[in-house]
This record gives structure tokens, sequence and C-alpha cells, in this order.
């Protein structure tokens, strides 16, 4: 059952529509950044970037990418890193194992939590001593940044700050039209994440509430998940709006600091919005470092 649900992911090209990325084979780094392969998987690869200067304690900005939990790496992300490192934080990307090699949702949340891990060894061997993390996190990789924090923020190696989660599904059971990618394949896809065999009709029993609930980020919301900075595109034609919208609700409900920016009239790559807007977000995320890291 599992392989031909694989076999329908591949052959669907238009899921989660505008994925062009290719997965990369790491490579040794010749931009001062440090690679480090943190797991056993041939993809646990995370690239580590230090600022210039280091101060007794020292921030850290993990990016998380996106890829429709299949696809990409951690080079998609290298600007945030290198961006990060240039404010002063330790900017650092990281990849993880995908669907299409039989990985869940909870197998990618398990590596992250194993890279953080080893990030913070990496750089006590360095002689640096993180305080706070940032999730910075787009699209899939969002939905593993918020399932990371919301589940693992009283274990975390580095105690997390804040997140910075773009275009997030948030609640993979929300259904607004079905006119979205994510709604489109909704079965096929909490199948692969949750490596149950969830359909239209077993979604809705107790066994596969479970299950889809387990890998659910707003499922996880309690008063004491970390903050979240949102920012979703209103125009997103891949991760409903609304998936925003509803976790932004359910973060304020239990007295969880929470902000959503709108990107009016904007898709799913927010990478792709104009300038202004970016640069409100970056803002933003600079404000909200100085409030919580």
């Amino acid at each position: 059952m599992y392989q031909k649900i694989v076999a329908v992911v591949l052959a669907v090209t238009s899921f989660f529509l505008g994925i062009k990325y290719n997965i990369k084979k790491p490579a040794d780094l010749t931009d001062g950044g440090i690679r480090v392969h943190y797991a056993e998987a041939q993809c646990n690869y995370m690239d580590i970037y230090l600022p210039q200067k280091i101060g007794e304690k020292q921030d850290v900005v993990l990016a998380v990418h996106g890829g429709a939990w299949m696809s990409g790496d951690q080079t998609m992300f290298t600007k945030y890193a290198k961006k990060a490192a240039k404010l002063g934080y330790v900017g650092v990307t990281v990849d993880y194992s995908k669907t299409l090699n039989k990985a869940t949702a909870q197998t990618m949340v398990d590596e992250i939590h194993t890279a953080i891990g080893v990030l913070k060894e990496v750089l006590a061997a360095r002689g640096i001593r993180p305080d706070k993390l940032l999730l910075f996190s787009h699209s899939a990789g969002s939905h593993l940044a918020l399932l990371y924090a919301y589940t693992h923020h009283a274990d975390c190696p580095i105690p997390i700050g804040f997140l910075a989660a773009l275009s997030s599904p948030a609640d993979l059971r929300l259904e607004k039209d079905g006119k979205t990618s994510i709604e489109k394949w909704r079965s096929t896809l909490l199948t692969c994440l949750t490596g149950e065999n969830i359909t239209d009709r077993t979604i809705d029993t107790p066994e596969g509430r479970a299950a889809v609930a387990a890998i659910n980020p707003i499922d996880h919301v309690t008063p004491d998940v970390p903050p979240t900075l949102l920012a979703h595109g209103n125009a997103d034609n891949v991760v409903p709006y609304e998936n925003s919208v509803n976790l932004k609700e359910k973060l304020l409900a239990n007295g969880v600091p929470c902000e959503l920016l709108t990107f009016e009239g904007q898709p799913h790559f927010l990478s792709r919005a104009p300038q202004k807007m970016q640069d409100e977000l970056l803002e933003k995320m600079l404000e909200w470092a100085k409030r919580y890291m």
C-alpha cells in the first residue's frame, strides 16, 4: 500500500504547485560555512554560519526548508543563515529525511531534535554557548518547526525563544474549498506523514483522528508553547491562509503571544513577494528577537 502511495505522489507533478527545487548533493562548503553530518541518513546535514563577533551567550537562528516533505535540502535556506550570521546570530540550515524515503513526520521531527543536540555540541567544542533558538521556516518546514516546538519545547537542547513560521500547514485537517494543493492530496499526504492508511473514510475513525492529531501542530497548542510569529499570503493556492488564521486564534486563546503578518494578495512563496512586505517581516522578526531572545 505504501509503495503505491509513494508512486502516486511521484506521478502527481502538480502536487504543491510551484516547487522547482532540486535535491542538491552535499558538498564541501567554500563560503565559510561548517557542514555537519548530524545523523545516519544520507540527507542528515546541517550547515552552520558563525557571526564575526561571538558573544558569551550566543543566540541561534535555525532555518527549516520546505519542499512538500519530499524534496529540497538545507542549501535552499543558505541565504537566510548567512543573513542571520551578518546580524550577529549563529545561522543554521538543516535537512531531514523525506516521505519518498518512507520518513514520517515523526521521523523528521526526531531528526530535527537530534540536529539541535549535535549543533549544541559542535558550538560547545568551539567555545560557543548557545542561549536561545529562533526557528525560522516555510511551508512543509513550518509544519515541522511548529510540530517540533509544540511537542519539544520542554526538552529542546537549546531553549526556543520563538518561531517565525511562513505559509504554515498548521492544520492538516482543514478543509476550505478543496482547491488548494494540500486539500486535493490530503489523504495521500496524511498517509505518508503518519505512516497509517488515511482515507476519506478512515480519517474520522478514532484511529484516524489519533494518527492525524499526533502530527497536526494546531492539536498540540497549550499555554506553554513558544511565542509564534506567522506570515501567510492570503492568495495562497497551496496551503490555505486559514491555517495561520486558525492557529493564531488558538494560540491567543491559550495566552500564547502570536502575530500574523498577512501578505496581501500574495501566493505561497513569500520570497517572491514585494520587497516592502519582506522588509516588514524582517523588522517584525528583529522586534520579536529583542523581546523573546
